[in-house]
């Protein structure tokens, strides 16, 4: 297209083009990322670089990131909600994701360091983990009953909205196979909601659950038509006994993969970041 007789390319002519200005949007900077956008004006010759950039990197790792908070402004909540990313070991396009719910909580609690360990010696696989808190990172109130008690607006923010914001930033593997959902006491109730509500995980671990707040899971499980799932469940003890059973027989009964663990622990973040390593490496298992 810009060769001339002579099969050159005269360079001179559309310089100006190359090296002009295009608009393209970027995210604002503030203390904390946000997925709010405005422009910026960039060289047109990336529009040409771009392409090889792509088969060169084609190949590559994807882009990892550990400690990246993202302030998630939810038309769908009506709220702003914190999002912590920490991708841990070598990841590549098929490393799973893995949310997990009361992410403040559990980062302030260890969580993220009992994963950092664990990832380092080589005990469970690399992964991208997303650590969703319920605290609203504007106001500092905490939404955890309301977004925990089978609350479809919540599995509907993290259907349209969270997933697809945080995934798009990177080239992976993002379909549900490639993900997990863990939640601890309550938040384990909303992982059981999840379950039977969307198809967006086709692995949860529910830790601890309690889930006296409200019986809405236990139509969403039966009438579910999801298939495959892996479910871990565990109590402690004195702990969340009661409310085991009747979650262990509707999955069984769905035909799903569940591995359930009694432990000596309590109802507390010792016993959830104990039981870390046994649900990761059982939830990334090849299905029998």
């Amino acid at each position: 297209m810009f060769l001339n007789e002579k099969g050159v390319i005269p360079m001179l002519n559309i310089t100006p083009f190359l090296f002009g200005y295009i608009r393209a949007p970027t995210s604002r900077k503030t203390k904390s990322t946000t997925f709010k956008y405005q422009y910026m004006r960039l060289p047109r010759i990336l529009l040409f670089l771009f392409p090889m950039l792509t088969v060169v990197f084609a190949n590559c790792q994807i882009s990892a990131t550990d400690g990246e908070i993202l302030a998630v402004d939810s038309k769908i909540l009506s709220r702003s909600i914190s999002v912590q990313i920490n991708s841990l070991g070598p990841v590549s396009e098929n490393s799973p994701f893995v949310y997990i719910t009361d992410g403040r909580k559990m980062v302030e609690s260890g969580t993220l360091d009992k994963l950092r360990e664990l990832t380092g010696t080589h005990r469970i696989p690399a992964a991208h983990y997303v650590f969703v808190s319920s605290i609203d990172s504007r106001t500092g109130v905490d939404h955890r009953n309301e977004d925990f008690f089978c609350n479809p607006l919540y599995a509907q923010f993290f259907g349209e909205e969270l997933v697809p914001l945080v995934e798009s930033q990177m080239a992976v593997d993002s379909r549900p196979k490639n993900r997990i959902l863990i939640g601890i006491s309550f938040g384990a109730l909303n992982a059981a909601y999840f379950s039977g509500r969307t198809d967006l995980f086709s692995k949860y671990a529910l830790l601890s659950p309690i889930t006296y707040p409200c019986d809405a899971f236990l139509k969403e499980i039966a009438f579910s038509t999801n298939k495959s799932l892996k479910i871990y469940i565990s109590t402690g003890t004195n702990d969340a006994e009661a409310y085991i059973e009747p979650l262990k027989g509707l999955y069984l009964s769905k035909g799903y993969e569940l591995r359930f663990i009694k432990t000596r622990g309590q109802h507390d973040f010792q016993n959830w970041n104990g039981q870390l390593e046994t649900a990761i490496i059982f939830l990334n298992e090849e299905r029998k």
